[in-house]
């Protein structure tokens, strides 16, 4: 598993290397989301939507911990044109350290605070305690992931990931299995944390050996803190449904929430794979424009073609899945299911314009959409819960993120005269999809009034004629001749593969 170090590539390298670790680490997703799916289909029935608000609450201060323990220089350290020296990344690495020792004892401090706000329990204390302390299982991978990525080692980060994945199912459901409640997902976590920074200590080149450098510090300061504010700032916008719907409407809706949230937001496997792929990649194109623009706009249109075709059907098919795989027990949450797939679709795509964004040296831009974005949830969130209830954050997370995806692109179009037009490439199929899913739900509905399993079928062949149509009318992004081009691109791959080696070649 051990990775070398690897000398400077040339554009065609990188392009080469992205291409197969987005290849290496999506196979490695496929694999942790049938991990995911047994996972869930375990805890569902052993677990109540209470056990799930519990942690919901918990396990949040201590994950806006990881972005309050990051200043964002290892990403610097990433951007910038030399290769790390020792200095650099010995620095980074004990400031993280530094910082995280802050943060775990500031979020123990608050423990009884918090449980106490939200009538957790007494009981709940030594949860937030064990999830603060499990943040150094982050801040110390976090250099040695680094070299990693730098180098375009995701075969290597792949393995490590999948084997850390299969310890926490294994974990989690065992615990769960014993009757352990909410403590079976916050103990799950940790055991991922400790085997995964093993497994990545152990395959990283790097080792901690150097000098503590004040000007490397302060060199790196300022696009740190500008690429790790938008994080931070998003996940304390993700606040607002542990704080806000655990205060209005108590910890079993939370539950509800997050199962919902954590079933949907399986396709944003793919956005973390792109992201991490592309952020790297993005920052060694900083001198070709073109291939830069090319590459985003190329990952863009495939992404887009994917999710818009194969998420509405998982939308349509909700009111009869959930109830038949996980129990009628989170039949509260199908709606949710519904609404925050399509949100995910819009964050998967904000999530690889901004890492452009981040890459052409735009981060402040990205803080100031983050903000925006931030004030809106928690103010239309807010009255939304207040008035609709459960019913009434779905419609808020889907129009605030198309809001977002709409003002993410106009600014990255504007990063070079090659992004003309990728606003309009990237909004249009977002907004014409999302109707003909509307009109294929609506008229289900209106056609056979009774019967889920009658309404997916007709819902999804609806969907299926008019996403035919819609193919055909002028002015609309191909998303069926997209994938196409991806079903020929994975052909020609696979036949260069099994091609015989002939003898020039050896």
């Amino acid at each position: 598993m051990n990775a070398t170090a690897a000398p400077e590539a040339t554009a065609v390298e990188v392009k080469a290397r992205a291409l197969k670790g987005m290849f290496v680490l999506a196979l490695r997703t496929v694999a942790s989301q049938g991990l995911r799916v047994v996972s869930a289909l375990f805890l569902s029935r052993l677990l109540f939507p209470s056990d799930y608000g519990l942690f919901g609450i918990v396990s949040y201060a201590a994950s806006l911990g990881v972005f309050l323990g990051d200043l964002g220089l290892s990403a610097a350290l990433v951007r910038q044109a030399h290769e790390p020296t020792r200095d650099e990344t010995f620095t980074i690495f004990w400031c993280h350290q530094a910082l995280t020792a802050v943060v775990v004892a500031t979020v123990c401090l608050l423990a009884p605070a918090l449980t106490r706000g939200y009538a957790l329990g007494d009981a709940a204390v030594p949860m937030v305690w064990a999830l603060a302390l499990g943040l150094f299982l982050s801040s110390l991978r976090v250099i040695p992931l680094m070299a990693l990525e730098r180098q375009l080692a995701f075969s290597v980060i792949a393995r490590a990931e999948l084997i850390e994945n299969v310890a926490q199912v294994i974990t989690t459901i065992s615990l769960a299995a014993l009757g352990f409640g909410a403590w079976a997902l916050a103990l799950g976590g940790l055991v991922r944390g400790a085997v995964g920074l093993a497994c990545i200590a152990w395959a990283s080149p790097w080792r901690p050996q150097g000098h503590f450098r004040v000007e490397v510090l302060k060199r790196l300061l300022g696009f740190g803190l500008a690429f790790q504010l938008p994080p931070l700032v998003a996940a304390m916008v993700a606040g607002w449904v542990p704080l806000v719907v655990g205060h209005l409407l108590g910890k079993e809706a939370v539950g509800l929430v997050n199962w919902a949230w954590a079933l949907a937001s399986t396709p944003m496997m793919l956005s973390v794979v792109l992201n991490r792929v592309a952020f790297p990649a993005y920052c060694r194109l900083q001198d070709d424009p073109a291939g830069f623009a090319e590459y985003l706009r190329t990952s863009l249109r495939r992404l887009s073609a994917v999710l818009l075709i194969a998420i509405p059907f998982a939308v349509l098919a909700m009111p009869v899945a959930v109830p038949f795989f996980f129990g009628t027990r989170w039949l509260s949450a199908v709606v949710l299911v519904q609404w925050f797939s399509m949100e995910c679709i819009l964050t998967t795509l904000v999530g690889l314009l901004a890492t452009a964004q981040n890459a052409g040296g735009r981060p402040w831009e990205r803080l100031a959409v983050v903000v925006g974005v931030g004030v809106a949830k928690w103010a239309l969130g807010t009255w939304a819960i207040q008035r609709f209830g459960l019913a009434g954050i779905g419609p808020v997370g889907v129009l605030v993120g198309l809001v977002e995806v709409w003002v993410t692109a106009l600014l990255v179009q504007r990063l070079n005269p090659a992004m003309g037009g990728l606003t309009r490439q990237v909004v249009e199929p977002l907004v014409t999809l999302g109707l003909v899913l509307l009109a294929a739900c609506t008229a289900a509905r209106s056609l056979v009034p009774e019967g889920v399993w009658a309404q997916a079928f007709v819902g999804a062949g609806l969907f299926s004629a008019w996403v035919y149509v819609r193919e055909r009318l002028p002015g609309t992004l191909p998303l069926l001749g997209e994938l196409r081009h991806i079903l020929e691109f994975i052909r020609a791959r696979r036949a260069a593969r099994l091609a015989p080696v002939g003898p020039a070649s050896t």
